[in-house]
Parts: C-alpha cells; sequence; structure tokens
C-alpha cells in the first residue's frame, strides 16, 4: 500500500490534538487498513495510554506505537526517511511547542499535516500563527508538499451567537484559502473516553464524516 506520512499538530496545546490522532488510527484499523503511530509529544499521552491498554486488553495491537523523542534535526531527518520506508498511515503526534528544531524535518517531509482548532479566540490566533510557521517552512523548503487539514473540533452546535457564528464561518473561509477544511466533530463524552485498541460505535459515528472526507483526499 502506499505510504503517507500524516502529521497532527498545532500551536496550541488542549485542541485535541493526541485524541484525534488515536481516534484516526482506530478508524483506520477499523477500516483493515495498515497504520502505526510515532508519538513525539513531549507529553507522550499516546504511548502512555497504550501502556495502560495493554494491561486492561488481551487482545493482540490492531497497531504499533512507538515514541520518539524530538531532538536535533539530523535525527529526525533519518526517522523521517525510516517512516517513508513503511506501509500504509504513519501517524506523527507532534509537540504542542512548534519552536523545536527538530520538528522542521518532520513537517517538510510529512504528505499531510491535520491542525485541529476550536472556535474560541486564543485557539484561533495559535492556529493562525502555526499557519505563518508551515507558509515560512514552504518558502525555505520549496520542495514541500504536505496538504494541510482543518479539523474543526469539539464544536457544541449549541453555544455561539449570531454574530459568533458568522465569524467562526468566516474563519472557516480563510482556512479553506490555505488547505481542506474537514466536516466538523462535535463535543461528544464518548469521545473522550477513547484507548488505542478498539473504536466504539459511538465514536465511530462520531468523526466518521471528518475521517471519510480525510481518507478520501489522501
Amino acid at each position: 500500500m502506499k505510504n503517507r506520512i500524516v502529521v497532527f499538530a498545532n500551536q496550541k496545546g488542549g485542541v485535541g490534538k493526541s485524541t484525534l490522532c488515536i481516534l484516526f488510527a482506530n478508524y483506520l484499523a477499523y477500516k483493515h487498513k495498515p497504520v502505526c503511530i510515532i508519538d513525539t509529544d513531549l507529553q507522550k499521552t499516546i504511548s502512555m495510554q497504550r501502556k495502560k491498554d495493554e494491561q486492561m486488553f488481551e487482545d493482540e495491537e490492531p497497531y504499533e506505537v512507538q515514541d520518539f523523542d524530538v531532538t536535533d534535526p539530523d535525527t529526525m531527518q533519518q526517522l523521517m526517511e525510516s517512516a517513508k520506508q513503511v506501509d500504509g498511515y504513519v501517524l506523527f503526534d507532534s509537540p504542542g511547542n512548534v519552536s523545536e528544531d527538530g520538528l522542521v524535518p518532520m513537517f517538510t517531509n510529512a504528505d499531510f499535516i491535520v491542525c485541529p482548532y476550536e472556535y474560541e479566540d486564543k485557539t484561533l490566533d495559535s492556529t493562525g500563527t502555526f499557519v505563518q510557521v508551515i507558509n515560512a517552512l514552504r518558502q525555505q523548503n520549496p520542495d514541500m508538499a504536505a496538504n494541510l487539514f482543518f479539523v474543526p473540533n469539539r464544536i457544541d452546535a449549541r453555544i455561539g451567537t449570531s454574530e459568533e457564528n458568522r465569524m467562526w464561518r468566516q474563519t472557516d473561509q480563510i482556512f479553506k484559502k490555505l488547505g481542506s477544511v474537514t466536516p466538523r466533530i462535535a463535543s461528544r463524552a464518548t469521545l473522550k473516553r477513547i484507548n488505542t485498541y478498539e473504536l466504539l460505535a459511538t465514536q465511530r459515528d462520531a468523526v466518521s464524516d471528518c475521517f471519510d472526507y480525510m481518507i478520501k483526499k489522501m
């Protein structure tokens, strides 16, 4: 199967980046597509979740999770070259701070960058900063070919005045000029009860529109 390097990233922490990475891996495994996760987030959220899950589940793991510390660019470049030799989807959970030098090879070698965001001022500002970083990398690295997916995440349709909703629609239109804006993922309690072994039917229903859109474009 064709290799796809998919990096989950945003300058702002707490927007569900690691959760979205796990859910996407679970969804791909549910679809019987080869996938693995490389956890480079300093908090090691996914790696720690896998260790917990290994104690809870007796089944064989549906995909591999490896953790890797972002250090120097040369080491990261070697990791990216190795990842390109893997069949299927290789998902990277990146650190929340995009200033790490080792992240440059990750972004420049990615096929796709998935950026979750919420309709909240600080998150939108940080997402804007993240986009500026990516655009600067493109200028410095003309061969960088990563496509951007912007994922409206944890969206509660009950919240927001008419003016706020208008501004949020405008935000989506701005992001559409820079990449693809996926269908929204609603804020649902079931998405807080995730693990790295199984995808509940309620979770699948919550993410299918978004993830089917991404997979089709990949």
